[in-house]
C-alpha cells in the first residue's frame, strides 16, 4: 500500500504526462497587460503545523499575490506574509447549518471561524468555498453546494 505522500507524487507524475502542472510549493506567475499575478500553491495544512513555513520566499513585491490551500485556516498567516487573496475550501460552508432559536449552528465553526464567503483582515482577503461534495456522513442541508466565479480587477 503507498502512504500518502508517494501517492501524490504519482498523481502529480501523472498528471505532469497530460500536461497538468500541480502548484506544490511552488508558484508561477502570469503578465495581463502591465499587472502581474503570482499564484501560489501550497500542500494540505493539516491543523496543528507551523503553517506555510518559509512560504514567504514566493511571495512576489510586484505582483497580485494569490494563494491556492485547501485549509483556510492558514488565512491569518498568509495575510501575514504578504498574500492579497487566499482561495480555500475544505469546511464544505459547514455542510450542516440549522437555526435553532433564531441563530445559525455551523458545524464547521466548532473548528474553525472561517466556513464559507469571504472574509478580510487589513488588506488581505479569503475565499472558502462550500465547494461540491460531503464528507462524512453524504448529505448537506443549509449549506448548498457552490461553484464560484471569482473575477480579479485591477484597482
Amino acid at each position: 500500500m503507498k502512504r500518502f505522500s508517494e501517492v501524490q507524487d504519482y498523481t502529480q507524475a501523472k498528471a505532469r504526462e497530460l500536461g497538468m502542472h500541480f502548484l506544490r510549493r511552488e508558484a508561477t506567475s502570469f503578465q495581463f497587460g502591465a499587472h502581474r499575478l503570482n499564484l501560489v500553491g501550497v500542500d494540505y495544512q493539516p491543523l496543528h503545523t507551523v503553517y506555510l513555513e518559509n512560504v514567504e520566499k514566493l511571495v512576489s513585491q510586484d505582483a497580485f499575490n494569490l494563494l491556492l490551500s485547501h485549509n483556510p485556516d492558514v488565512f491569518p498567516v498568509a495575510a501575514q506574509k504578504g498574500f492579497d487573496l487566499t482561495l480555500s475550501g475544505h469546511t464544505h460552508g459547514g455542510q450542516v447549518n440549522v437555526e435553532i432559536l433564531g441563530e445559525n449552528l455551523n458545524i464547521a465553526e466548532f473548528f474553525t471561524p472561517y466556513t464559507k464567503g469571504l472574509y478580510k483582515a487589513g488588506s488581505s482577503s479569503v475565499y472558502v468555498n462550500s465547494g461540491l461534495g460531503t464528507i462524512g456522513m453524504p448529505i448537506r442541508i443549509g449549506a448548498p453546494p457552490e461553484i464560484t466565479l471569482i473575477r480579479l480587477c485591477s484597482s
